[in-house]
């Protein structure tokens, strides 16, 4: 939420300043038309006393009638009325004649002979300013309200389903995305849940005949295998002499045996090669190194498991024993904790799953334990191997290419991963090592 947080305070500046200019631009307007108002009295005041006093509401009604104050100085700074009352006539402060309008006096010899009170029309500029302020702070209020549901019901989950058909497409595991009603993205979750579907079932279709392919090619390599031996030992006779009426080696004979050894050596590493090439086309993957704090691992954990963990009431905690930063594939690891994951899901009993990620003086430690059903100590050896599954998976789906898939990860990262049974705990174990 906090990356959020800059945009609300961009918008509130921004309204600030819109305040601000229009208080601004009213109280300038303001100013002027005051004084355009005092310039208008003051002429008036000069004409009358430079022409008399004798008579002054004769000279104020022809001093009216002959000037268009409206075009000089516009029809709001124009008084609506102007009289003039004689001093003698005023009792009481002079401020009483006030009252809302603008009094000026006049004076004859230095003495006041009486007051011109002009009247103008009622100036509304402070309701102008509250008005403006209100109706500001109004579009404020509503811009805020706008940018928080777009931020809540747009921004924020997409943000959350930015990265999902990036992690299917990488082939990751990644479990259905909730049912939602939201108009704006009801229909797209329903269609990624559908691609999902689609392609977890294509993938699934390709494991099987990778591992059809895998173990026709194997079939034929380990066929080829025994015959390949056999000649070599025939090979090696023939070299010995074993064949010869006089058990006497012949030159010619051994020449035409290392010729017939050294294809069979070919043979066999042709087989190696076929086998190798076969099994790592199951895995794809190349390191993209990056900087990242371990917590990010920890964050991927709870974002991916709280929800599923929590339906299926699996208990599980997460110890981030270090808060380093660590240079390495994060997707890669994250690949890794996936599939160990699903495992302690599957195999599992339900009492608990723990993960622990910390940094080492020679590396970095990820690993997932759980309880329930133990891998045998004979098949430990071959967890590892492409689509080889224990005897403990007899029951729940699966390819065999899981822990295949961690290792081969493990090691493109230049590192390992085993596993343990602890005793003390009744757990099983998967430790993965990265090297710093």
């Amino acid at each position: 939420m906090r990356k959020y947080i800059g945009k609300y305070i961009l918008l509130l500046v921004i309204f600030l300043a819109l305040g601000i200019a229009a208080f601004m631009f009213v109280t300038s307007s303001q100013n002027r038309t005051e004084g355009q108002r005092h310039t208008l009295m003051n002429r008036v005041a000069g004409d009358l006393s430079s022409k008399g006093l004798s008579d002054v509401d004769a000279e104020l009604d022809a001093l009216v009638s002959s000037n268009d104050w409206e075009a000089e100085y516009g029809r709001n700074n124009v008084p609506s009325d102007i009289r003039f009352i004689k001093a003698e006539n005023v009792s009481g402060p002079y401020s009483n004649l006030l009252n809302g309008n603008s009094v000026w006096s006049l004076s004859e010899d230095g003495e006041i002979k009486g007051f011109l009170v002009f009247s103008f029309k009622d100036d509304h500029a402070a309701m102008t300013i509250v008005i403006c302020e209100i109706l500001i702070a109004a579009c404020f209020i509503v811009s805020v309200l706008f940018f928080v549901y777009i931020d809540c019901k747009v921004i924020m989950p997409f943000n959350r389903l930015s990265d999902y058909p990036e992690r299917i497409a990488r082939n990751e595991n990644a479990d259905a995305l909730p049912e939602s009603k939201n108009r704006y993205f009801g229909r797209y979750i329903w269609g990624m849940n559908m691609l999902r579907d689609r392609l977890s079932g294509d993938t699934r279709k390709l494991r099987q005949l990778e591992k059809e392919q895998l173990t026709l090619v194997s079939t034929i390599a380990h066929g080829i295998k025994t015959p390949v031996a056999n000649i070599k030992l025939y090979s090696e006779a023939i070299k010995s002499g074993l064949y010869r009426e006089d058990g006497i080696p012949d030159a010619k004979d051994a020449e035409v045996a290392e010729k017939i050894t050294k294809n069979a050596d070919d043979i066999t590493g042709l087989v190696k090669d076929l086998l190798d090439s076969a099994s790592k086309g199951v895995v794809v993957f190349e390191p993209s190194v990056e900087a990242f704090y371990l917590t990010e691992i920890e964050d991927f954990i709870k974002r991916e498991y709280d929800n599923r963990l929590s339906v299926l009431r699996i208990p599980y905690k997460i110890e981030t024993k270090s808060r380093v930063m660590i240079n390495s594939d994060k997707s890669g690891i994250t690949r890794i904790l996936t599939q160990l994951m699903e495992n302690a899901i599957k195999y599992g009993d339900g009492r608990g799953i723990t993960i622990t990620v910390d940094k080492t003086e020679d590396g970095y430690i990820f690993s997932v334990r759980d309880t329930g059903s133990r891998i045998p100590d004979s098949e430990m050896p071959y967890v590892f191997n492409s689509f080889w599954r224990g005897s403990n998976a007899a029951d729940v789906e699966g390819n065999g290419l899981g822990l295949y898939e961690a290792s081969f990860i493990a090691r493109k990262l230049g590192g390992d991963i085993e596993v343990r049974y602890l005793e003390e705990t009744e757990e099983t174990e998967f430790e993965v090592f990265l090297p710093l």
